[in-house]
């Protein structure tokens, strides 16, 4: 389609109607306000299973699969795209991350999803302007306990808060009966589940395997930041996972010991230190998200483990996770 949206990924309700004759659908199709969002969901019937795609944009296969799943277990499928200043931090990536919504809206039509939603900041964050980050967007905030002393959330305080926040008016808006979302992002699904368990949401979450490119790094919006030499790199992420799994499948269950093996698999590709930082290496219970080691004792147990890490090139930081043992 032939519609420039500009760098804020937001489209008017001009810009709607003409994406709608072009892809010959009907303009209700496509939700560019909350208001509409709830009219649609309104008219749907009751008794319809509602499934649910969040997405920031920028869709690879991993997003695809996500559709896939959604529109294959329900009567309706929704998908968002909405690029969450929320939880980025004022010294993030948020004015540079990949924006194409139409492109993102003509692949999940061409998906099967029923109906997108693409809501602009100040719908979701009344006051704020475009370019405002962080949790101070919203006056209300749902704040996961302990999430910013995990793994992932202690790289980067607020974020969490941030992701619950966003997903929890999603919810409220859209009112799904599933919720789909990727296990790269593990830390993630387990605050996300806790969230719904915790504050009694009507619905399901439904956790989707990691899609991963032939060479075993996992798929992400942000890895087209990447350099031909850091892209060669990249996959030893996922290598020092695999080297965990495979020492707690031959019986490892010391924390300290298991933590060593992955960290050493990094290093071997990280000369003098210098090709990439590694923000954290975190073996954690996977239901609630405590990490193991410490206090809890060096002895792992045999089920509800979540392995993961994340290496920072300085340009670009990449992110993954394997579950190990049994999960109950």
């Amino acid at each position: 389609a032939s519609i420039n949206v500009g760098k804020e990924g937001f489209l008017t309700s001009e810009q709607r109607d003409q994406l709608c004759r072009e892809l010959s659908i009907d303009k209700k199709r496509i939700c560019i306000s909350i208001e509409e969002m709830r009219e649609v969901r309104k008219n749907l019937p009751t008794t319809s299973s509602v499934g649910f795609v969040p997405t920031m944009g920028a869709l690879h296969q991993g997003h695809l699969s996500l559709i896939e799943n959604g529109v294959r277990d329900n009567d309706v499928t929704v998908g968002s795209i909405f690029v969450n200043a929320a939880q980025f931090a004022p010294h993030e990536d948020f004015s540079k991350y990949p924006r194409n919504p139409v492109e993102d809206i003509e692949t999940m039509i061409g998906k099967g999803i029923d109906y997108i939603f693409v809501p602009t900041q100040s719908d979701m964050y009344p006051g704020s302007t475009f370019g405002q980050t962080s949790t101070e967007l919203s006056t209300t905030q749902v704040v996961p306990k302990g999430a910013d002393f995990m793994s992932e959330g202690s790289a980067r305080p607020g974020f969490f808060t941030g992701v619950s926040t966003v997903v929890s008016k999603l919810f409220n808006i859209v009112q799904p009966t599933h919720a789909y979302f990727g296990q790269k992002d593990g830390i993630q699904v387990l605050l996300v589940r806790r969230m719904v368990r915790d504050l009694n949401f009507p619905l399901k979450v439904v956790p989707c395997p990691t899609l991963r490119e032939p060479d075993g790094l996992a798929m992400s919006s942000r890895n087209i930041y990447l350099s031909k030499e850091q892209r060669e790199i990249a996959p030893v992420l996922y290598k020092s996972l695999q080297a965990v799994e495979k020492a707690f499948n031959n019986g490892i269950r010391s924390y300290g010991s298991l933590i060593d093996i992955g960290l050493n698999a990094l290093s071997a590709q990280n000369l003098d230190g210098n090709v990439f930082e590694v923000q954290y290496f975190s073996i954690c219970d996977a239901v609630e998200g405590s990490e193991f080691g410490g206090e809890n004792g060096d002895t792992l147990p045999d089920s509800n483990i979540m392995v993961s890490s994340a290496i920072n090139f300085g340009n670009c930081r990449i992110l993954d996770n394997v579950l190990v043992g049994e999960q109950l």
